[in-house]
């Protein structure tokens, strides 16, 4: 699964989002979030990709630093 576009709250630069489940049961996801072309000026470059196993992409530790909050 392809999550809807991401803002990085850093550099105001577009995150890709990644989703893969292991089973149909599983209820956490393993999740990548990028940027392919991250500015090395980006305050928050240190924190990408974020990754780990999360019910939602905003669950993922440091997900509240570097996405910005969905309409």
């Amino acid at each position: 699964m392809i999550h809807a576009s991401l803002v990085c709250q850093g550099c105001s630069g577009t995150l890709y989002a990644v989703s893969t489940s292991h089973t149909h049961l599983a209820p956490l996801l393993s999740w990548e979030v990028d940027d392919d072309h991250t500015p090395a000026c980006c305050p928050l470059r240190s924190f990408l990709p974020l990754t780990g196993k999360a019910t939602h992409i905003h669950a993922l530790p440091h997900a509240e630093r570097v996405l910005t909050v969905p309409d």
